[in-house]
């Protein structure tokens, strides 16, 4: 990927300085953290930004959360979804890992599985985005590594036949450091920490991965505000 290729912008304040301008246009980005680090806020907003302030229908697709209550969690940020839902800017979708648990006649996601189908929904509201909720959940259904890759290659090549920039959520211990497959496949990765340090919480944000683009390599404070997520470029994580 060059350097001067189409920007999407996430619309996050700070954030998009640290991936000098946004993610890159029909990329594949991994959004990986712990839990309460705030993963599934940022792309929900990364999604509601696209649909309000670029123009850019979006899809959340969830394996965990139900449609529901996400609407009602989210809704403490003043966003209104259920109003961008009638209006065709974004879907919200949610499916049980058992819907698309494999069977030994699967022999692709894209043909026939409930995920697969739901390319009628991506085509409907003709999305640009697109978020999925998490690829660690998809990943269960599968028993050994090989299965697990050969499943998210597919997925990915049906994400990238979508057409849109798209969003996967890991719940990884960062703190540890490992790697995971996915790391090797997708076109960028940005950590989410939740830190501890005595008596201490607070959050952060790192871009470790931007295939074929300049990025920030600094780790930055985040804050989670009454609108949503907030990243303080260049902001030391534990204030002295």
């Amino acid at each position: 990927m060059a350097n001067d290729q189409e920007r999407v912008p996430t619309g996050i304040n700070g954030l998009d300085e640290l991936l000098s301008g946004g993610y890159i246009r029909k990329s594949m980005n991994l959004l990986s953290g712990s839990p309460g680090s705030g993963k599934s806020i940022l792309a929900m907003q990364f999604i509601i930004n696209g649909a309000v302030k670029h123009n850019e229908p979006g899809v959340y697709i969830s394996f965990e959360e139900d449609a529901e209550s996400l609407r009602r969690n989210m809704k403490n940020f003043g966003w209104d979804i259920e109003q961008l839902e009638k209006e065709g800017k974004i879907a919200i979708i949610n499916i049980s890992p058992i819907d698309i648990e494999p069977s030994p006649s699967d022999s692709d996601i894209s043909n026939g599985s409930s995920l697969g189908i739901k390319y009628s929904i991506v085509k409907k509201i003709k999305a640009k985005r697109i978020v999925i909720d998490s690829a660690t959940a998809y990943s269960v259904l599968y028993t050994d590594e090989l299965s697990k890759r050969k499943a998210h290659l597919e997925l990915f090549k049906m994400l990238k036949d979508w057409g849109c920039t798209s969003l996967l959520i890991a719940e990884h211990d960062l703190e540890t450091h490992t790697s995971s497959p996915l790391d090797f496949e997708v076109d960028s990765i940005t950590w989410m920490y939740n830190f501890k340090k005595e008596h201490l919480r607070t959050r952060a944000i790192e871009i470790i991965k931007m295939r074929g683009s300049k990025h920030s390599t600094s780790t930055s404070a985040l804050e989670i505000t009454e609108k949503g997520i907030v990243v303080y470029p260049g902001e030391p994580v534990f204030k002295s």
